[in-house]
């Protein structure tokens, strides 16, 4: 292993570990088994010893299937980890109960439309990006994210 190669991994992984994360933190419901996916994932690319063509959505790819593979094997906690983090208790308790508004329609999706939209929404991935890491048509990824969003807004009406 070059340190070139390695060096590059360092600093992608510093500019999207949080994506990464968040990301899997959807996709499994736990902390730890969010951080495992992550590492899991890195792990899988110095194993393979160089960098893929397009990094950031084999990446992506590369945590979904280990977040699936540690939603498989570990079983859930008592108490679900929020994709949207603490509120601090400074903030205003419409805030709070935005969150938990927020949290109830996004876990009326789909996974695909819930996958979809922390994708576009959060990790700022393109319609395309999301194709190749879900290994489906761009049209089929942008129709998920279009029926997810019409979804959690109708849900959230009453904040307009």
């Amino acid at each position: 292993m070059h340190n070139g190669f390695v060096e590059h991994l360092r600093v992608f992984y510093e500019s999207t570990k949080q994506e990464l994360f968040v990301y899997a933190l959807a996709l499994t419901g736990q902390f730890t088994a969010a951080e495992d996916a992550v590492h899991s994932a890195f792990s899988g690319v110095l194993r393979r010893g160089k960098t893929p063509t397009q990094l950031r959505p084999y990446m992506f790819r590369c945590v979904r299937n280990a977040a699936m593979d540690e939603r498989r094997l570990v079983e859930r906690e008592t108490r679900e980890a929020s994709v949207f983090g603490q509120v601090s208790s400074d903030s205003a308790g419409n805030l709070e109960q935005l969150k938990l508004d927020l949290e109830d329609a996004l876990s009326t999706l789909s996974d695909d439309e819930r996958e979809c939209i922390i994708l576009k929404i959060y990790s700022g991935l393109t319609f395309r990006e999301i194709a190749q890491v879900r290994n489906v048509p761009q049209g089929t990824a942008a129709a998920w994210y279009s029926r997810g969003l019409a979804k959690v807004r109708s849900q959230l009406e009453g904040y307009r």
